[in-house]
């Protein structure tokens, strides 16, 4: 793993996602939460959330074949890549004929609590989306083969042209959400247009031709049943988010605060997670499928100990600073206090279940390079069945126990995982993984005890509209000199200087 690289891509996703992450606050600050909002993200959402995960499966399906032996020379995997869009394209076009079809029942689905106005404008805001289904599969495919070609950074930035669009069209006098949803649809399209210069300069093309037929006869043989399951692994979080959203439809604004929490809470995630799969998996498939077990062990080990790095300050600031975040982020023109003091609720409690999502984008990967997907794909079936009972139960109580359950299940899902791992690589929980562990979190716990000490001392500063950057910034420089001091900082160091000098 190039560490190099790795900053370059987290750089271009945080760019991409930083701009995604203002047409938010800007649209947020337009719209507000209201029923329009509601429709306006369930449906967004479908393609957004549900579409882009089996986007991911393909690109994830794309970079798995063509480090197969069979697919050895250019010529076979420009075949390939080729005769994938093509059907990709073909079984999408009739999905998406079956959506228009049937759009009146999926709002109902999706949105129940609507009326009988409401629901013929959401049907709308659907038909108006529904060709970004295409859009979005056909452009994770092209990402998928620039990240295989070590092209990561156009990859990592093909959402910015989509979010300049629609910010550009929130500042539009008066605009409605069926503007709004045009060009989104739009935006979609644009996603494939900002890779097609790369993608073309290695010699892939939509359509290639082969004289001799040879080169598509190992592709007629392969079985992409695989396909589906990779799909359903990468379809908890965002079906358990819709299904959350859907059980507060009836209360005006609250699926909007879901979305507004959950979206702040995977723009931030995946800016780590997703660089690092981009970076690391189509080295470690490549690795895996030349018997480097050594390699894929050592690598999954310093992935481990990256993301904890990473993700248990992120934990600790949305717990401790969540609603404070929120606030500034915001809390302006239709978003009133109430709506930022709930939604930073939300905020916190979802970001618990962040290693559910770090193990769905990253560490499901490996179980993919040996085939074990009944680990993955139960514990995603059982997941998302589970979720519409408990919300039966918890809506009760109201969106936070809604939110509370969803992370208790993300959570027992990582533990499926981290227990599942071990069949691909062995036993890579070592000692000395686990002393870094305990040296991580034992930073985390100094950082956390700042904090409360500034609670107790200077409450008003921690709860200030401005001036709990104090006590964070404090946390944030305690916890990142127990890096330092416990060494971890080198041990991360020493992992990607190794991993460089692995087969890449």
């Amino acid at each position: 793993m190039n560490g190099l690289t790795y900053i370059w891509v987290v750089l271009g996703i945080l760019i991409a996602k930083g701009i995604g992450f203002f047409r938010d606050i800007v649209f947020a600050s337009v719209f507000g939460a209201s029923t329009k909002t509601d429709m306006y993200f369930q449906i967004f959402g479908l393609v957004n959330l549900i579409f882009t995960g089996i986007g991911v499966a393909l690109s994830t399906l794309v970079i798995k074949n063509l480090n197969k032996p069979h697919l050895g020379s250019e010529k076979a995997k420009r075949a390939y890549v080729s005769s994938f869009i093509g059907k990709t394209t073909l079984v999408t076009v009739l999905v998406t004929a079956l959506l228009y079809a049937f759009s009146k029942p999926l709002v109902a689905l999706l949105l129940p609590g609507l009326n009988g106005g409401d629901t013929a404008l959401a049907v709308k805001l659907m038909h108006i989306m529904l060709p970004s289904l295409l859009f979005v599969l056909i452009a994770y495919i092209i990402s998928g083969v620039l990240q295989n070609c070590r092209v990561f950074f156009i990859s990592s930035i093909m959402s910015l042209p989509f979010n300049v669009v629609i910010i550009c069209s929130l500042f539009v006098p008066k605009i409605d959400i069926t503007a709004v949803s045009i060009v989104t649809t739009i935006g979609w399209f644009l996603h494939i247009l900002i890779q097609l210069p790369s993608f073309y300069k290695k010699g892939y093309r939509f359509i290639y031709r082969d004289k001799s037929g040879e080169m598509l006869k190992p592709l007629k043989k392969r079985k992409n049943s695989e396909l589906l399951w990779i799909f359903i692994s990468n379809m908890m979080f965002q079906v358990c988010f819709m299904i959350d959203k859907a059980f507060v439809s009836s209360e005006s604004g609250a699926a909007s605060t879901i979305n507004y929490a959950s979206n702040l809470f995977i723009t931030i995630a995946s800016v780590f997670v997703v660089a690092m799969s981009n970076v690391v998996f189509p080295s470690i498939s490549k690795n895996y499928e030349e018997g480097n077990l050594d390699y894929v062990k050592s690598l999954l080990q310093n992935m481990i100990v990256i993301m904890l790095s990473i993700f248990i300050p992120f934990i600790l600031v949305t717990g401790c600073f969540g609603g404070n975040i929120i606030s500034i982020l915001y809390e302006r023109g239709a978003f009133t206090p109430e709506l930022a003091k709930t939604t930073g609720i939300l905020f916190a409690v979802y970001t618990l279940g962040a290693f559910g999502y770090v193990c769905q984008e990253l560490f499901n990967k490996i179980l993919y390079l040996d085939g074990k997907y009944s680990y993955t794909v139960i514990g995603t079936i059982v997941v998302i069945a589970l979720k519409p009972v408990i919300n039966l139960y918890a809506s009760e109580y109201g969106v936070f126990a809604i939110a509370v359950s969803t992370t208790v299940l993300f959570t027992l899902y990582a533990i499926n995982i981290a227990l599942a791992m071990r069949s691909v690589t062995g036993n890579y929980m070592d000692k000395a993984l686990l002393k870094n562990v305990f040296k991580i979190l034992l930073s985390g716990a100094g950082a956390f005890l700042v904090f409360i000490l500034f609670k107790l001392a200077c409450p008003h500063i921690t709860g200030g509209k401005l001036s709990f950057l104090i006590p964070l910034i404090i946390c944030g420089g305690v916890y990142c000199g127990g890096l330092l001091v416990s060494g971890i900082v080198k041990v991360i160091l020493q992992g990607t200087k190794a991993d460089n000098r692995s087969k890449e």
